[in-house]
């Protein structure tokens, strides 16, 4: 006979197959959906790809020999990307960017596993059959899917932050128990940092969750060892900084001063870019059904406390950073992991309410509710236990509550498709076409015709320099220690001058036509010099590309 609460061997082994069931959807339709957006490519993973190209062949972590500028800002992505050039995989046009796009699937595929074992960790059996959700709901998100095989380093530090929070959950439950508990999070999490430079801010929340946890439990007696221990994070992430000093001559990648430095409209951005997500993802919605949900279960744990105050710092990081321009939510993909724990944490609320949580707990003023009215409450609530009618309402609004959770879920999920272009024919459900952006077409024929190598000035500085090898004026600054310093907005800094000084060879310009066949273009730099005098004197059109038009330096 098996006693009240707990599981019997059967019914544990049903629990299990309907848990696995659950992951397998969810991974299925994760591999589906990221097998869909899998033409879509951006022209920065080029950028990563040239670096990495270059440091393999031994001439150092930079995109023009012999400069050393920091143009990425996914150190560990980069490194990580020589690997399979070593392995000759860059042979191959697109092997490095099938790579790539294996790889972010694989790790977007880990990072369900992990959240998984996260949300599983310290349950019930009965709440541990759920834990599959909160992996179902990343696979339902667009950003999620299409960032998972965008070639980009989003996927390494989603799974990898995800690492974290599972780790630092899992070292709890030993802190709680007064055993000694090695902080491999913060580990892992200077790893997330040395792959996006958000998560850095994410340090000092959790060590402040450690420490104020051990002190607790333990006492003082501990904090000389818990202070040891930060150094898993600070030593690592400390001689990183120093090396980049040492070979780039400063602390922060030039990307960031080619995207915020000198915009002072940084935080005006950062807020709509909140405000875009927070309305695509649904998030306050959700937030206000599962937070309400968990008031009113009274389920203030510090799983749930400490994975929120996590979101809200990332919240905080992407506002200061002023978002991005790429589309699908880009900056909080690594963020979802943390989401998805939060509403798991809202379902189990949900699935431990019951009549007892109705009743109000401890006293309230008397100028809020007379004292025997409370009582009468109380004792009320009391009576209903064994009410069959009572129960059977606890049990509909339970059902009620998983609906409404479910439709803010769904909402959140149909309003991320908004987040992305359309898809259409370029579904890599009909078929993989890796190549087909406009950039490749630019870049075979200027590698089959063009053989006199010399300075290429172009904004987008991803697919033509990686195929092309030729040396690159970045018109946005990312690869360019000046352009970069200058006043104004992301994509928005120019200086006509310092390019006619630069004097390069050759300079490729994105523009639109209009019906009379003038050229202008949405790009600042594109207009800057087609409106130039100097410009028409000193070039003149190479190749007309229809998008782009290819010029060439006249002779002297």
């Amino acid at each position: 006979m098996v006693q009240p609460g707990v599981t019997s061997p059967g019914e544990g082994r049903h629990r299990s197959r309907i848990r696995r069931l659950l992951l397998c959807c969810a991974i299925i339709l994760a591999l589906v959906g990221e097998l869909h957006f899998a033409n879509i490519t951006f022209d920065d993973a080029f950028i990563s790809f040239r670096y990495a190209e270059n440091l393999a062949s031994g001439h150092g972590l930079v995109f023009n020999l012999g400069e050393r500028v920091e143009g990425y800002s996914n150190f560990l992505w980069t490194v990580l990307l020589t690997i399979p050039i070593w392995l000759r995989i860059d042979r191959f046009e697109l092997g490095l960017l099938a790579t790539a796009k294996l790889l972010g699937m694989l790790f977007s595929i880990g990072t369900l596993l992990v959240v998984t074992r996260a949300a599983a960790l310290d349950r019930q059996p009965a709440e541990r059959t759920s834990a599959p959700l909160a992996a179902l709901y990343l696979a339902t998100l667009v950003p999620f899917l299409m960032w998972g095989i965008g070639a980009l380093e989003t996927p390494l530090v989603t799974l990898l932050i995800a690492a974290t929070i599972y780790l630092h959950l899992r070292e709890d439950l030993a802190v709680r128990a007064g055993l000694p508990a090695i902080p491999w999070s913060y580990l892992v999490l200077c790893l997330a940092a040395l792959t996006r430079p958000e998560p850095v801010i994410l340090f000092l929340p959790l060590a402040a969750l450690r420490l104020g946890r051990t002190l607790h439990v333990t006492g003082r007696r501990a904090l000389a060892r818990e202070l040891a221990y930060l150094g898993l994070f600070a030593g690592p992430y400390a001689t990183f900084i120093a090396c980049r000093y040492g070979y780039y001559g400063q602390i922060v990648p030039n990307t960031y001063f080619a995207k915020v430095s000198g915009d002072e409209l940084t935080a005006v951005r950062g807020g709509l870019y909140l405000e875009r997500t927070f309305a695509h993802l649904n998030w306050a919605t959700l937030g206000a059904v599962g937070c309400g949900f968990i008031l009113l279960a009274r389920r203030f744990s510090y799983r749930f406390c400490a994975v929120l105050l996590l979101c809200a710092v990332y919240v905080v990081a992407v506002f200061y950073e002023g978002g991005d321009w790429m589309p699908a939510c880009r900056m909080f993909v690594p963020m979802l992991p943390l989401v998805a724990l939060l509403i798991h944490e809202a379902w189990v609320a949900v699935g431990a309410l019951s009549l007892t949580h109705l009743a109000p707990r401890g006293g309230a003023p008397p100028w809020v509710i007379r004292p025997e009215w409370l009582a009468a409450w109380q004792q009320g609530i009391v009576t209903l236990r064994d009410n069959a009618k009572a129960l059977a309402a606890m049990r509909a609004f339970r059902f009620v509550s998983y609906g409404a959770l479910v439709l803010a879920l769904v909402s959140g999920s149909v309003g991320s498709f908004d987040t992305v272009p359309v898809v259409g024919a370029l579904s890599g459900l009909r078929g993989l076409r890796l190549d087909h952006s406009r950039y490749f077409g630019v870049a075979r024929w200027m590698v089959r015709e063009i053989h006199e190598p010399g300075l290429l000035a172009i904004g987008e500085a991803g697919v033509v320099p990686y195929y092309t090898r030729l040396p690159v004026l970045d018109f946005h600054g990312l690869m360019d220690l000046h352009i970069a310093r200058l006043p104004g907005a992301m994509h928005r800094k120019f200086d006509a001058a310092y390019v006619f000084a630069r004097r390069p060879k050759y300079v490729l310009l994105l523009v639109n036509r209009a019906a009379d066949g003038k050229l202008s273009s949405d790009f600042l730099y594109s207009r800057a010099l087609l409106e130039d005098s100097r410009f028409t004197r000193e070039y003149s059109p190479l190749r007309d590309f229809e998008v782009a038009i290819l010029y060439a330096r006249k002779p002297d």
